[in-house]
């Protein structure tokens, strides 16, 4: 296989993986995770359209979260709404 990317992107991937010979397992696992989270979406939306979640208790979720240094960070993956 293979994927063509922008050089500036080739080379952030190349420098995150370790160098060159690393890129393709660091790409399988990027991708793997991908997959997993966007699985996991789904699977939360199907809840809360199955039992919506109150605002109230998302907003103390949120709170605790935040309490316990849970929270997602700058550019992350936020509980759906």
């Amino acid at each position: 296989m293979t994927v063509s990317l922008p050089d500036e992107l080739a080379e952030r991937v190349k420098r995150a993986a370790g160098g060159e010979g690393q890129v393709s397992a660091y790409v399988a696992a990027a991708l793997a995770d991908y997959q997993e989270r966007v699985g996991l979406d789904e699977i939360l939306a199907g809840w809360q359209a199955e039992t919506p979640v109150p605002e109230e208790v998302r907003r103390q979720v949120g709170v605790e979260l935040d309490r316990a240094g849970l929270t997602a960070s700058p550019g992350g993956r936020q509980i759906a709404g």
